[in-house]
């Protein structure tokens, strides 16, 4: 365990300890010389010593101790190396407390729920079921000491999970309680809109678009325009059914995120790759990946015809295009058998320990006291 200093240059504040010294010096009892007859006409005259002499030593201790403290307290001392190695439970919402502890067995341990904040299990009520289970994880992994030991309570099916299995600095006893898994949420996006811009050749490919934007939403149709009329919508998905560049304005959008679906007739920039996305049944591609020119670009590797592109003809052309063009959401449910933490993150360091109300009971404590000694010195009829 060692002291250290979060805010050194408070300890100039010692230089307050000058003060009391010297009020205590400019205040001290006054002596006066009284002379008495039998010895006025001594001729020998005694010189008075001159030293330094404080009154009230009590007092004077007690506000340069008061003045210290404070001091103290503005240079935020630290002690590294206290740390809390009790063993915690954390227990997932949704999980019964009792089958909890019937599970675990950890009577001595500290329970607290697996939700925001960590609170303690006899704090207050359940959190609600929904809950981000790996982000929780990794967040109370690097909250804990090193030596603490962790163990997780979590019903037998998860939600709230993240791309990649949880990997904690620590060893974690995984323990699985059979419950009701919660009501899945409905986590469908929105069907994407379509906005068109087109030449005169890319006109034809029109009706098969305009189908399938009827087969997403038929409440809100495509938004179609000639290749001369700037996009004016940002969501949605961005055709370019043109001979002609891709303007740089919607170039900067495609590199910002933006999803852009190019004619096979656009120019591409000379370094591009491309990479088939989607083949049809007879592995010809339908739509490539353009690597190379920035951003989210798709292209159509024939005219929209189909002469060219056959799959326009199938039933599930529609549903397929939506699932290039908007990618469904990773799934956050899986058994909890199956995701237990690994280990091999690094761990965190921790945090000082701050004595912040120990010195702030011990500066009340000695305000009291300093108030009461100078009440005292008052009652002596001393100033």
């Amino acid at each position: 365990m060692s002291l250290v200093w979060l805010f050194p240059a408070g300890l100039a504040a010692l230089a307050a300890l000058l003060l009391p010294v010297l009020i205590h010096l400019a205040r001290r009892d006054e002596q006066r010389l009284i002379d008495f007859a039998a010895l006025r006409w001594l001729s020998a005259r005694p010189r008075p010593r001159r030293r330094i002499r404080f009154d009230d030593w009590p007092l004077l201790l007690v506000r340069l101790l008061l003045l210290a403290l404070l001091a103290v307290l503005l240079a935020r001392p630290a002690l590294q190396g206290v740390e809390d190695d009790a063993p915690r439970v954390a227990v997932a919402p949704g999980v019964d407390i009792a089958a909890a502890r019937g599970a675990t067995g950890s009577g001595d341990a500290r329970w607290l729920w697996l939700a925001p904040g960590f609170p303690a299990v006899d704090a207050g009520a359940a959190p609600p079921h929904m809950q981000p289970l790996a982000s929780l994880l990794r967040e109370l992994d690097a909250t804990l000491p090193a030596g603490a030991p962790l163990t997780v309570v979590v019903p037998s099916v998860l939600d709230g999970l993240d791309a990649q299995l949880p990997r904690l600095s620590r060893a974690v006893r995984w323990q699985v309680v059979a419950a009701a898994p919660p009501a899945a949420a409905a986590t469908a996006a929105p069907p994407p809109r379509l906005h068109i811009r087109h030449d005169p050749a890319g006109a034809t490919a029109l009706p098969w678009l305009r189908a399938v934007g009827q087969a997403w939403n038929a409440a809100t149709p495509a938004d179609i325009g000639g290749d001369e009329q700037p996009f004016a919508d940002d969501a949605g998905v961005r055709v370019w059914l043109s001979a002609r560049p891709v303007p740089p304005a919607v170039q900067a959008w495609a590199r910002a995120g933006g999803r852009l679906l190019v004619d096979a007739r656009t120019p591409l920039p000379a370094d591009t790759q491309r990479l088939p996305v989607w083949h049809d049944d007879s592995g010809a591609p339908v739509i490539e990946q353009v690597a190379g020119g920035g951003g989210g670009w798709l292209r159509w590797a024939a005219p929209l015809q189909p002469a060219t592109l056959p799959v326009l003809l199938d039933a599930g052309f529609p549903q397929h295009l939506r699932d290039v063009l908007q990618a469904p959401p990773a799934p956050t449910r899986a058994l909890a058998a199956a995701m237990a933490p690994g280990r091999g993150a690094a761990a965190w360091p921790q945090p000082g320990y701050e004595p912040v109300p120990w010195l702030a009971a011990g500066i009340a404590l000695l305000f009291l006291l300093e108030r009461w000694l100078a009440s005292a010195r008052r009652r002596r009829g001393r100033p």
